[in-house]
């Protein structure tokens, strides 16, 4: 009876133990999952900030002691001295800019603030040079014209390279002595009320105080981006940056390793030259800024489908475009992109695969000519085939499309791992030492808009490598700000952020390639050119692979009804949205949505087909202009050479500068009277603003008046 009772003793202590252990260890675990959570939510909540420490001694101050040199217009005061200092002031003597500092960074080199060895002179009356020499030996020259019939300062920036210089960021920094009043956002809206503590403007621009006491910088294309520091009100005028231009270089491996360099620094060679203009307003500016849309014709948001064209074959085809793999002909389309007249920039190999090959399957060329005669789709080269081309491949490919298709775009293929498709933009097209150099014959026939696989990479950070490093603050930091917008962050509490954290867990796909999620300061360029590393080519973005994968069982209603979320938002955020898609691949395993296997048919997605009938939707009603690459590119290079002048009276003259016509010029104001050439325009409102749309015919200027 004891041992029975010693027994039952025994279990029930070790059973009172085993609890215990339990009890510590989920009491440890909770523990640690609390400290991996504080660890990044700090860190996360903060600021992200891409422009460099302001130090103590970094902002020199205007000298009014010594020799000083002047120019004045009825406007403002311009005021340099012998440090090259740069006062501006309205003509009563009030401060609007303190100073205007050079600023540079380069590779192995400290940053520096202003020149050395400076000299400035009057070389007409109406401009001062400053000449100065940077870090590395770089030497500068800026020009500073003061008009005598407008209120604005023309700034010229002339770059001169005596070394070989990898250059991080070189910028002109204005110290403003007025708040900025406007800020006008990437995404072409507008910041007045609640200005951010840091702002990357792309190439739009900001207003600065009121009245006689105002700046007015607007639409710089010929400097690299602005960025505004609040704290410090210091507007950055980047003259070269790095993050404005993305770029990565895929050398060749023969183990197919997938290993990669960032090259997105500009690297100048000896006696290279640079030169950025921009122009500055001052004093009674008109009393809104009409801003450019980021799309034409009065539309709201941008979305390009992009196809890379690995896998599929004609019925697949067919299918995602028709609707069905047994309508052959586009004008019985019942679904699918032609179905609902969607745009796609389609890629295709031109020789390889048998079924889907531009020159192997008349089929297949002839379908590819029905989508080309609707002039919405932009039929491109994903490389001409599934391994690396040899020069002469390259170029028979090359012109083939350029003849047939007019072809601008390229979509890089398979050259990931290292070892096959190395005549991609990422890895030997660029290298004239290379047998599979490209260049030359996209140079040669017009191939000049590449899609860039250097945002994908640079901006993603694996978990799994931090896991692996054992980097866990860095760890708990991503997963924090991958998840949860910096808004939500810096409004959150930690159990508040913690709960959004769980259940929402795909804010990191959004539809929309400016990434406000990761908030104002984030330098999200859509297209660019990184002219020492690309040459004169343009490259454009995509931010990750969009698949379709859930749109089958119970997961396809969730699936539809998130995507209308996105796109709605989409629009909310006068966004763009560069889909890196794969739309006809047929993989065994990955299914990825498009389209369905029923009855022995290949046919369109039902709810693929739903999502872009949705979207066609928002593009008939005017919001959502679904285009292509090379479309949308071609406006965006015309628009660059659209210039405003600001005239005293609040009459704005537009000046079309290329030589050829910017067909649904599209602009914002707020004000709800909109004239050019004293006409109505089209247009329609939005809230308390009037986007509106117009013809300019080229070398020709229109007059716009706003009330």
């Amino acid at each position: 009876m004891r041992k029975r009772i010693n027994a039952k003793s025994s279990e029930f202590s070790f059973f009172k133990f085993v609890f215990r252990m339990l009890s510590w260890f989920l009491i440890l675990a909770i523990v640690t999952v609390i400290i991996f959570m504080l660890l990044g939510y700090y860190e996360a909540s903060k600021p992200v900030s891409y422009l460099p420490e302001i130090k103590s001694n970094a902002l020199k101050t205007f000298s009014y002691e010594g020799n000083q040199v002047k120019l004045e217009s009825q406007w403002y005061k311009l005021l340099v001295d012998a440090n090259g200092n740069v006062n501006i002031k309205t003509p009563e003597g009030e401060d609007i800019i303190s100073n205007l500092i050079y600023y540079d960074s380069y590779s192995d080199v400290d940053e520096n603030w202003g020149l050395d060895n400076v000299s400035v002179q009057l070389t007409s009356d109406s401009t001062i040079s400053i000449l100065g020499k940077g870090s590395s030996d770089v030497l500068v020259n800026i020009k500073l014209t003061v008009p005598k019939s407008l209120p604005k300062l023309d700034v010229n920036v002339r770059t001169h390279y005596n070394l070989n210089t990898v250059v991080k960021r070189e910028a002109l920094v204005a110290l403003f002595n007025v708040q900025a009043s406007e800020i006008y956002l990437k995404n072409r809206q507008k910041d007045a009320d609640s200005i951010d503590t840091e702002y990357w403007m792309d190439k739009q621009g900001a207003r600065f105080g009121t009245g006689q006491r105002s700046a007015l910088i607007y639409h710089t294309p010929f400097v690299s981006s602005l960025q505004y520091n609040s704290k410090e009100n210091l507007l950055f005028i980047n003259l070269e940056y790095f993050l404005d231009h993305p770029n990565i270089n895929i050398p060749y491996q023969e183990d197919s390793g997938g290993r990669w360099k960032d090259i997105s620094a500009a690297n100048y060679s000896i006696g290279a030259e640079r030169n950025n203009s921009f122009s500055i307003y001052f004093g009674n500016l008109p009393h809104v800024t009409p801003r450019i849309m980021l799309v034409p014709d009065g539309y709201l948001a941008g979305y390009v489908f992009t196809e890379h064209a690995d896998g599929g074959d004609m019925r697949i085809n067919r299918a995602v475009y028709f609707g069905s793999e047994n309508i052959s002909r586009i004008e019985n389309a019942i679904g699918g992109f032609a179905g609902h007249r969607i745009p796609v920039t389609k890629s295709v190999f031109y020789v390889g695969t048998k079924d889907c090959s531009v020159s192997v399957n008349p089929q297949f060329l002839d379908f590819l000519d029905q989508l080309y005669a609707t002039g919405l789709y932009d039929i491109c080269l994903h490389t001409p085939e599934d391994l690396s081309s040899n020069r002469q491949l390259l170029e028979k490919s090359i012109s083939f499309m350029k003849e047939r298709y007019d072809t601008k775009t390229w979509i890089d293929h398979g050259m990931y791992g290292g070892k096959i498709n190395r005549e991609c933009f990422v890895c030997d097209g660029l290298n004239s030492s290379s047998e599979y150099y490209a260049a030359d014959f996209w140079s040669k026939y017009n191939t000049c808009y590449f899609w860039n696989a250097g945002p994908e990479k640079i901006r993603d950070i694996p978990l799994k490598k931090e896991i692996k490093g054992l980097r866990i603050k860095n760890l708990s930091v991503e997963l924090w700000r991958r998840y949860l917008s910096r808004k939500e962050l810096e409004e959150s509490t930690l159990f508040g952020a913690f709960i959004k954290l769980i259940a929402n867990p795909s804010s990191k796909y959004e539809l929309n390639s400016l990434k406000p999620h990761k908030g104002n300061s984030y330098p999200t360029p859509l297209y660019w050119q990184n002219i020492t590393q690309t040459g004169q080519f343009y490259s454009w973005v995509t931010d990750y692979v969009k698949d379709f994968s859930n749109l089958s069982g119970n997961k396809a209603v969730d699936y539809y009804d998130n995507e209308q979320k996105l796109l709605e938002k989409l629009l909310n955020d006068r966004g763009v949205f560069i889909n890196h898609g794969y739309f006809i691949r047929n993989r065994p395993d990955k299914e990825d949505g498009t389209f369905i296997e029923n009855d022995m048919e290949i046919k369109v997605n039902p709810y693929f087909d739903k999502i872009l009938e949705f979207m066609a939707h928002l593009r008939d009603e005017g919001d959502l202009c679904i285009t292509t690459v090379r479309d949308l590119l071609d406006y965006w290079i015309l628009v660059e050479n659209i210039s405003f002048e600001y005239r005293p009276d609040g009459t704005i003259y537009i000046y079309n500068g290329n030589k050829k016509d910017v067909k649904g010029l599209s602009l914002i104001v707020n004000s709800d009277k909109v004239r050019i050439n004293g006409e109505i325009p089209k247009f329609k409102r939005e809230g308390d603003n009037t986007i509106f749309w117009f013809d300019i015919p080229a070398g020709a200027r229109m007059v716009l008046k706003v009330e």
